[in-house]
């Protein structure tokens, strides 16, 4: 009888080992998973190699994830609905005959004021005419080259007119200025969501960076309980995708957003609107720009003549021309 007990307690304690050992191995594989970039994903983060964590630019902790089945588009009648989850983008192919070759994953931020540069490089990678398609790092290299270059050329005929520094974000000047170096064109800017010139812009085959409220943007993806402030930061992002209402106003359409701190995601046209009216409201800066690929500006000359000309196009944005004052009236600018 003894000997039978004692089998029993050593089946039982061994199977307490086995659980705590499988305990050990799922809390390692958690941490883990914090550590290092999530696919591209609604609550994709940056990380912060010195913290060792994910940094969001307008929240202190990570961003919950985002309430993306309110945001997709209804299945058509007769379709399946698996099928049918995520909208159609009725801009990729007229991008791709744009020569656009855009990555599937979106470039995250690597610091609280770094979504211009994560956009920049996304654009970069996207533009990109290399053979082999760009890593992020080699994108993000060639982005603050060309902004040193426009921070210190004196024959760029930028310098005078707008100083280009990404460490602590961008103003619409700026980002225009740098668009310009990379070889794409601003075709207009709005300083609110024109929802007529977005979405034929994209289904032309361009793409469009937004300036947006976070929290504006943030907030209409959450449940009422879970919102966060109603004003938070000035944030770039890109806009690569267009999806149809069920009416023929395009007040209805849906957009693809590819945000630095939350991965790629569809807002409403209206969401979309609000966010960027809520910046000019509370930031006195905000707005949309259309944007391009032009293949005649391939000399470095080419280059800065249309980095002078994006200008007359990002003044709708918001002030930030030259100086100390640029910062003061975007003084939150991410």
């Amino acid at each position: 009888m003894a000997l039978n007990i004692g089998s029993k307690l050593d089946s039982v304690m061994a199977r307490i080992r086995q659980a705590a050992e499988q305990a050990r191995a799922e809390m390692a594989a958690a941490a883990q998973s914090v550590k290092e970039p999530l696919p591209d994903s609604p609550d994709a983060k940056a990380l912060n190699p010195a913290e060792g964590r994910y940094l969001d630019s307008f929240e202190e902790e990570r961003a919950k994830k985002m309430g993306l089945p309110s945001l997709a588009a209804p299945p058509p009648p007769g379709t399946d609905p698996a099928a049918s989850a995520v909208p159609a983008n009725e801009a990729t192919q007229a991008q791709k005959e744009e020569g656009w070759n855009a990555p599937q994953t979106t470039v995250a931020q690597t610091s609280k004021k770094g979504c211009a540069e994560a956009t920049l490089t996304y654009l970069e990678q996207s533009s990109a005419e290399e053979a082999a398609p760009l890593t992020q790092q080699e994108a993000r290299e060639k982005v603050r080259n060309k902004a040193d270059t426009l921070a210190t050329s004196e024959t760029a005929g930028v310098k005078d007119r707008v100083q280009v520094n990404l460490d602590d974000g961008a103003t619409p000047d700026e980002m225009g200025a740098m668009l310009g170096s990379m070889g794409i064109k601003v075709t207009n800017g709005f300083d609110e969501c024109n929802t007529d010139a977005l979405s034929g812009a994209l289904k032309k085959g361009q793409m469009a960076l937004a300036l947006v409220d976070s929290n504006a943007l943030l907030n209409t993806t959450l449940a009422e309980g879970e919102k966060g402030p109603d004003s938070g930061e000035l944030h770039w992002l890109t806009i690569d995708g267009v999806n149809p209402g069920k009416t023929k106003s395009t007040d209805d359409d849906l957009y693809r957003v590819r945000d630095p701190v939350n991965g790629a995601y569809w807002v409403k046209a209206s969401d979309l609107k609000k966010s960027i009216a809520q910046a000019q409201e509370k930031h006195d800066s905000g707005g949309v720009m259309t944007v391009k690929k032009d293949r005649s500006a391939n000399t470095k000359e080419e280059r800065e003549a249309l980095a002078r000309t994006n200008l007359e196009h990002t003044q709708q944005l918001g002030k930030g021309n030259g100086g100390a004052s640029r910062r003061l009236s975007v003084s939150e600018s991410s």
